[in-house]
Order: C-alpha cells, then sequence, then structure tokens
C-alpha cells in the first residue's frame, strides 16, 4: 500500500490519543487504509527552565516517555485492525509543524481534543485548532467525552456558502454512502444586530431562506454528479435563522460527523474561522475540517 493511502493518529500518551485510535481504526476498516501513529516531542517546550542543565539526560528521557506512549498505542491500534497495517514514528520538533508536515504524506488526520495529558502538550485544544487549520488534507476532531445526546448515525455538513461548497457537500455525500447513513445539510444565516432595526423590518425572510434552499439544492446536485453512489443517500437541507455556531451545534447535537470546510478566501488565508473554532471547542461529535478545494 502507497504511503498516502493512511491515516495518520496523533498520540498524545493519554485518553485524547486512544479515543482517536478507535475513531481511525473505523476509517481504516471501512478505507482499507493503514494506521500512521505520530507522537511529536517539542524538547524546547518540554525540557523548559531545565535547559541547559542536564539536557541531554532529560530530552532522553522524554523521548523514552514518547517511545512508550506509541508502544503502547500501537498494540491498542494492533488489536483493532492488525499489527500489519499499523507503523509508528516519533518526531522531534514543533507539535503543530510536525504534524502538519506528516499529514501531507496521508490521506487523514485523526486528532483527540482531550486538553489535559500525561505527556508535555503534545494534541491539546489549542493544537489541535492550528493543525486542523493548516494541514493539507481532511482533520478530523475525536471528543474524548462521551456523547451527551444519543448517536443518531447521521452525517450532518455545515455550509457557509450556498453557493460554493460544493467539494465540502460532496465530501458529505461520501461520508454518509460510507457509512449507509443520512445526510444533513445546515445553512445558518443572520443579521448583525446593528442594522436590526433597518432591515430586519424590511427583509423577506421566508424569501431569504427559500432561496437560499434553491441554490443550496443547486449545490447538491452539482456534488451528486462528482459521487459515485450519491444517489442512494438520503438528504435534508435545513435552513436556520442564528448565530452559526449555536445553529450548526444544536442542529448536530445528535450527530454521527461533523463536516465543516476552512475559508477558501480569508485573512489568515485559508485558515479555520471562528465558528470552526467554537465547534472543534463545543462539540460532543466527531468534527472534520476539510482544507479548501486548490484553485
Amino acid at each position: 500500500m502507497s504511503m498516502h493511502d493512511r491515516i495518520l493518529v496523533g498520540i498524545d500518551g493519554g485518553e485524547g490519543g486512544r479515543a482517536a485510535i478507535g475513531y481511525a481504526a473505523d476509517e481504516a476498516r471501512r478505507s482499507g487504509a493503514d494506521l500512521w501513529l505520530v507522537h511529536v516531542v517539542d524538547l524546547a517546550v518540554a525540557t523548559g527552565v531545565f535547559y541547559p542543565y542536564g539536557y541531554s539526560g532529560l530530552a532522553n528521557q522524554i523521548r523514552d516517555a514518547g517511545l512508550t506512549a506509541l508502544a503502547r498505542a500501537e498494540k491498542e491500534a494492533a488489536e483493532l485492525i492488525g499489527a500489519d497495517r499499523v507503523s509508528t514514528t516519533l518526531r522531534d520538533g514543533a507539535v503543530v509543524t510536525e504534524l502538519v508536515h506528516a499529514a501531507g504524506d496521508s490521506t487523514l488526520v485523526v486528532l483527540g481534543d482531550e486538553r489535559h495529558h500525561s505527556l508535555a502538550r503534545v494534541v491539546t485544544g489549542s493544537v489541535t485548532g492550528r493543525v486542523a487549520s493548516r494541514a493539507p488534507v481532511p482533520v478530523v476532531v475525536v471528543p474524548t467525552a462521551p456523547q451527551a445526546a444519543p448517536n443518531t448515525g447521521t452525517v450532518f455538513v455545515a455550509v457557509a456558502d450556498c453557493d460554493a461548497s460544493t467539494e465540502l457537500v460532496a465530501r458529505g455525500l461520501q461520508e454518509a454512502r460510507d457509512r449507509a447513513s443520512d445526510l444533513v445539510l445546515v445553512h445558518a444565516w443572520e443579521v448583525p444586530a446593528v442594522y436590526y432595526e433597518t432591515t430586519l423590518g424590511q427583509l423577506d425572510a421566508a424569501g431569504w431562506e427559500a432561496d437560499a434552499r434553491h441554490r443550496l439544492m443547486r449545490t447538491l446536485d452539482r456534488a451528486c454528479g462528482t459521487v459515485p453512489g450519491a444517489a442512494g443517500v438520503d438528504v435534508w437541507i435545513e435552513i436556520r435563522r442564528g448565530q452559526p455556531a449555536r445553529v450548526v451545534k444544536e442542529a448536530a447535537k445528535e450527530a454521527a460527523l461533523l463536516i465543516i470546510g476552512r475559508r477558501g478566501h480569508a485573512f489568515p488565508l485559508r485558515r479555520l474561522g471562528g465558528t470552526g473554532h467554537a465547534l472543534l471547542r463545543e462539540l460532543g461529535c466527531p468534527v472534520q475540517v476539510v482544507p479548501p478545494a486548490a484553485e
């Protein structure tokens, strides 16, 4: 199998890594991909004030701890999909940079969202957001806490731009097809509070929502034309008024997976916006962040 036919799993030495392994193993069984477990040791952060006193010995101890975490994770992954489909790598350097670079040799990155780990800040909430903002392939952030609401098995896609989200919707169709589940497309709209008095009174909300639904249906038609088997997926469209993060969180509270996109044109270029970061922090289901399509 090609080195690119593998799923990168960030190993943190704690529950975040275990949750990521479980999710990635399910993905590997569906896709036939291998698992690549990566642990990054940032010695500049981990050694802190101890540098340069006893630096060499401390650095070796930290690397040994990382190797121990990888060995434990490798055993857990092998029990799920077989040892011949699992490989491991220990990398030195800045965590976000190393994971983003490694992502280029993968089809998917899976990270746990836990913010307190037994090892030194390998995958934290802030790290997951920054990796999801920069990786060249989709990144899934898996919650470690149990989901409060029952999982319906449904895939949700948060659509910000009804006209320019064909690739994002296509990704949702692929995930729903592979899981034999329904797909829900959610679009949220809101008028900023400063414009309430001058705009809301003149706004035809029903017409606005009907237009958004029509445009999103056209995008769905385009996406269906690019995904084999898409005709077998039941798709629902929800147009809701409200602050996007709140709307999506409420709509997807029972989702098996939420898919969101990165900005294609924004500053910083192609990064994850405030809504995306909020959903990574607060949602109780796995969230997949899809990079914008190449221009």
